[in-house]
């Protein structure tokens, strides 16, 4: 079972604490910082999704004042409603991919503790 503590840092409340074992961690290869860097990567994606279903939603508008070459501004009202529909589509799968990614390297995590715990051969 994942509990919180499992997926953030070690570290005893400062913020420079934080830093310097992420330093740590970066270069030396003990311990992997692929977690770290998902969260990072899941949250550019977030705003890379909020950007472009902000971008669909207001072309549509556009599309949908001016009428565009269809005649009247029905696809263009329309891809206001699809727009954050599509988004919120996007933002789950995008949620589930990263968790995915995290989850291998907790794996990874673990594996790595049971090693431990056997006995020498």
């Amino acid at each position: 079972m994942l509990w919180e503590g499992d997926m953030t840092m070690d570290t005893n409340g400062t913020g420079s604490a934080g830093v310097q074992d992420f330093i740590k961690r970066f270069w030396g290869f003990d311990h992997l910082i692929g977690s770290m860097l998902i969260k990072i990567v899941y949250y550019i994606g977030l705003v890379g999704i909020l950007l472009f279903t902000l971008m669909a939603m207001f072309g549509g508008g556009v599309m949908g004042a001016f009428g565009g070459e269809y005649g009247g501004g029905g696809p263009g009202f329309l891809m206001i409603i699809i727009a954050p529909i599509m988004g919120l589509i996007y933002l789950v799968f995008w949620r589930f991919v990263c968790e995915m990614w995290l989850l291998m390297y907790l794996m990874y995590n673990r594996m790595g503790e049971i090693r431990d715990r056997l006995p020498p051969r």
